[in-house]
């Protein structure tokens, strides 16, 4: 059935050609509910393997049961024109958008399958929503530029943010649409096929290196950040992708005990964590922690707890370790353990590191090199790793020595070797007991950076050892 004189009227007063929809397989179908909706087809290879159904009366939409997410139009990737860079990309957050940058001359347009995020998307490269990337995964891989044209609101931001996150921002650009516009088929309605082009061919750079200026940033979504899973601080700290955190604090006064209790939340509640595990054995310290910390239990309650096995398994299945204990003969120094802990992202999906302690690293200084400049091109190459991985850093640095008699909580500037741990972390954290033999200990929370959630602020705390939990201290 071709198209009916209503869906026809419906696509002309989008400022849509009926015959160009009429083209790529757009006709009015009478569904099983006895309405008439306009049915879109996905096709693959020249055959369709989905549809997108559409009501005009209301905004409602539905697709074949159990078909495939895939780009719509998606036998455009490959185009000899896209592959060698003749042409972009312009990927759309729906089939009116990329049919009006075709009808504007623009036909290697596509389409995503299910609109945009209402909310920021946690992990990209597992959600569902996007599985047509890895359906596309090799046409993809040989587009040489994407034009992003998602619309211009909160949702529209976030599939933008994670379309660059997939894609990679150096093979994108973004559009500004003219006022009031927020998406290509405004754009048509409004100003007509050449205000599109020009939307198109003026369509900006993400911003990956050097100077910019104002214009050249698109509007972002909410920053993604994840609870830490410590009450006491839970307001004033999160778990945020592309950071550097910063913890320190004297040696054998609780940070593992407090890094076990976020590590085992972040694993229960939001993605698998990889852990250098330098200081601490695997077995049984490092894993007795993260057990009682999943559990909520005492050590003298786990061989006995009927939950151990879930626990184990989320252990096995969430946590990837580095550790040199297998290999002592192993030097790891940075460069070695950002290779592994890159493996870990790619192979385990780690959306979060800990190095636990830096100064268990082989720390390569350069000739000439002073412990400051080493340093702060150590940290430049992690933050590097943590914004192009979107992974959470997170790194125990022991402070200075205290001078004898001297009790003060140690910060980010007494760490040791350079202030750049104050300077160039996005956060940082001391956990501190003034007293070896006494439960009680302060958390502070001395930085975080300006845009960040969280708040500077200290809390504090005693450790309940019956449920591995830490709990404030009234004041």
């Amino acid at each position: 059935m071709t198209l009916h004189r209503k869906h026809a009227d419906w696509l002309m007063g989008r400022g849509i050609d009926p015959k160009l929809a009429e083209e790529y397989g757009l006709e009015t179908t009478m569904r099983a509910d006895g309405k008439a909706w306009l049915a879109v087809p996905y096709s693959e290879a020249g055959s369709v393997i989905n549809h997108k159904y559409r009501l005009i009366s209301e905004k409602d939409h539905r697709m074949d049961d159990g078909a495939p997410l895939a780009l719509w139009n998606a036998d455009c990737l490959n185009d000899p024109k896209v592959r060698n860079g003749h042409a972009p990309l312009v990927i759309t957050e729906g089939e009116w958008d990329a049919l009006s940058a075709i009808q504007a001359g623009f036909q290697f347009a596509v389409s995503v399958p299910n609109g945009a995020p209402g909310k920021p998307t946690e992990d990209v490269e597992t959600a569902k929503r996007y599985e047509w990337v890895d359906r596309h995964a090799e046409a993809l891989a040989g587009v040489k530029e994407f034009v992003i044209a998602a619309d211009a609101d909160q949702a529209g931001y976030n599939l933008a943010a994670d379309l660059v996150a997939l894609l990679g921002a150096e093979r994108c650009r973004f559009i500004d649409y003219p006022f009031p516009c927020k998406d290509l088929n405004e754009v048509l309605q409004e100003y007509g096929p050449e205000r599109v082009v020009d939307c198109i061919t003026t369509a900006k750079p993400y911003p990956v290196k050097g100077l910019y200026t104002l214009d050249d940033f698109p509007e972002r979504g909410e920053i993604r950040s994840f609870s830490v899973g410590v009450e006491p601080i839970s307001e004033m700290i999160r778990i945020v992708p592309g950071t550097l955190t910063v913890v320190t604090g004297y040696a054998n006064m609780g940070k593992s005990t407090l890094l076990n209790a976020i590590i085992g939340h972040a694993m229960a509640e939001h993605f698998p964590v990889c852990v250098a595990s330098f200081e601490t054995d695997v077995k049984p310290i490092l894993r007795d922690g993260l057990r009682m910390a999943l559990l909520k239990c005492g050590k003298h309650e786990l061989a006995s707890h009927p939950h151990l096995p879930k626990a184990d398994e989320l252990i096995r299945h969430r946590l990837s370790i580095i550790s040199q204990t297998v290999d002592e003969g192993m030097e790891m120094d940075l460069d070695e353990f950002l290779r592994l802990a890159g493996l870990a992202v790619r192979r385990h999906g780690a959306k979060m590191i800990v190095l636990d302690p830096w100064n268990e690293l082989e720390h390569k200084k350069r000739h000439g090199e002073s412990e400051t400049e080493y340093i702060s091109r150590a940290i430049r190459a992690i933050k590097h790793f943590a914004k192009t991985q979107d992974v959470a850093f997170w790194i125990i640095a022991h402070p200075a020595k205290p001078v004898p008699g001297v009790k003060t909580i140690p910060g980010l500037y007494d760490v040791s070797g350079s202030a750049h741990w104050a300077n160039k972390a996005e956060y940082g954290l001391t956990y501190h007991r003034k007293k070896f033999d006494e439960n009680e200990a302060e958390i502070v929370v001395s930085k975080v950076r300006m845009g960040l959630p969280g708040r500077r602020g200290s809390v504090k705390v005693t450790y309940d050892f019956r449920t591995s939990e830490f709990r404030e201290i009234p004041q």
